[in-house]
């Protein structure tokens, strides 16, 4: 499951400490081929920075609850965009990935659900969410985007997979 260990196939990112946590800023090697799709990536770091932007200043943590909250419905229109693609394209590794999606979606939800203080939330989120959406994107949303290129026929075009 995606918690466990990573052995993430992934790209050179650019990365952060806060907290002791790895943060994530787009670079262009992080690039999965689809616009949309990584326009959608570079809005989910951005909202992952602005939880990791209230660890670094106690005064913010208030705004971790609407942080948390933007971030899953980014998420969640992220997710619906990626799954229509996948039918759209009848993509063969489409159960697979919609279960990564579930997974993370209910663990972000039930943490939000759970979690009594700010502190906690942006320590539990920054602590999962990172290395997850580098392992998800490197991996899953990657074939996808290969795999939707070549449907179309059309040639990928992002940067080859370095290790993380």
């Amino acid at each position: 499951m995606f918690w466990q260990a990573f052995h993430v196939r992934s790209h050179n990112y650019k990365k952060e400490i806060i907290m002791g946590f790895m943060a994530l800023s787009w670079t262009d090697d992080m690039s999965v081929g689809d616009d949309l799709v990584d326009r959608q990536h570079r809005e989910i770091l951005s909202l992952i920075a602005r939880m990791s932007g209230c660890a670094k200043k106690p005064a913010a943590q208030d705004e971790a609850f609407p942080a948390m909250t933007a971030l899953l419905a980014c998420l969640d229109e992220h997710f619906a965009e990626e799954e229509r693609q996948m039918l759209d394209i009848r993509y063969a590794g489409a159960d697979t990935h919609r279960r990564d999606h579930d997974a993370m979606a209910r663990t972000l939800r039930t943490l939000r659900a759970s979690v009594r203080t700010p502190a906690d939330l942006i320590r539990a989120t920054i602590t999962i969410l990172p290395r997850w959406v580098a392992s998800h994107q490197a991996n899953l949303d990657r074939e996808l985007c290969h795999h939707a290129a070549l449907r179309l026929g059309v040639m990928p075009h992002f940067h080859p997979a370095r290790r993380f």
